[in-house]
């Protein structure tokens, strides 16, 4: 699935289930409340928001809209971020399959991410809610992110339904629908979808 493009100014955003790049909507992992307060602090200023029968109206504006600062740079990567990158690397092409799990058949972003790290050793349970107990918890915040965390995805009031390796300086290695497979996605030039619904970040290295 394609992600969808962020609320406009005054939109309402709905409170839908969706999967994202085909990962499997859940109800575990950050909890609605956390996802949906972490969602109004990033949607552009004005836009109301239905939270359990009321209404929020945003007075901000978001650095994560449009006129959002950059990216900050990261430091660079550890032997083994460089290490699992360059595993992840070796599978750029490989097409985009829901439940896919292996070069072979095709990899949906779970299936991808713990197929990498299981190959530098480290075994993740399959499925992106699962993978946001992982590990070490990071901040949701670029500026503590390192190269080789991994990033989780939520839109408002639903579980996380996506998951992407950080590859430092704004950059995210995973397998997406919207790519068609395994590639890059560079969050300064766009993607707000990315930016805007990253709700989680677990430390692994």
């Amino acid at each position: 699935m394609i992600p969808r493009s962020l609320p406009r100014l005054g939109a309402i955003a709905v409170l839908s289930s969706v999967s994202v790049a085909g990962c499997t909507s859940a109800t575990l992992g950050v909890t609605p409340g956390t996802i949906l307060s972490t969602i109004i602090a990033n949607i552009p200023a004005s836009t109301t928001v239905s939270r359990g029968g009321t209404t929020t109206t945003t007075t901000s504006t978001s650095s994560r809209t449009s006129a959002r600062a950059p990216i900050p740079d990261s430091p660079p990567p550890t032997a083994a971020a460089s290490r699992v990158l360059r595993i992840g690397e070796s599978y750029i092409g490989v097409k985009y399959v829901w439940g896919g799990n292996t070069p072979s058949e095709g990899f949906d972003c779970s299936g991808f991410t713990k197929y990498v790290f299981a190959k530098y050793g480290i075994t993740l349970p399959r499925t992106s809610r699962e993978q946001a107990h992982a590990g070490v918890a990071v901040p949701a915040d670029f500026r503590y992110l390192r190269p080789g965390d991994i990033m989780l995805f939520a839109e408002p009031g639903q579980a996380i339904s996506h998951v992407a390796i950080y590859a430092g300086d704004g950059r995210i290695l995973h397998s997406s629908s919207s790519n068609g497979g395994v590639g890059y996605t560079d969050l300064n030039t766009g993607s707000e979808w990315f930016v805007a619904y990253f709700v989680a970040a677990r430390r692994l290295l």
